[in-house]
């Protein structure tokens, strides 16, 4: 698994899962707890980590999302 992001809003967490699940894309979600427990941004952010053969696929939803800087 590698990291496609670290996103610390939970809303824009959750956007990026769904879109993921609904296509097919095998990820985890990392330290998804920890940002409520320790607002600390940049350092308790969720990571998404993706199978590194869905890496390309994830980053073209992202940059869908228009969230791939």
């Amino acid at each position: 698994m590698v990291e496609l992001m670290r996103v610390a809003d939970q809303v824009l967490l959750q956007v990026i899962c769904d879109a993921l699940a609904s296509r097919s894309i095998c990820f985890r979600v990392e330290n998804s707890g920890m940002q409520a427990l320790m607002p600390l941004p940049g350092v308790m952010d969720a990571r998404i980590v993706v199978d590194e053969d869905d890496l390309a696929a994830a980053g073209k939803i992202l940059d869908d999302l228009e969230l791939n800087g």
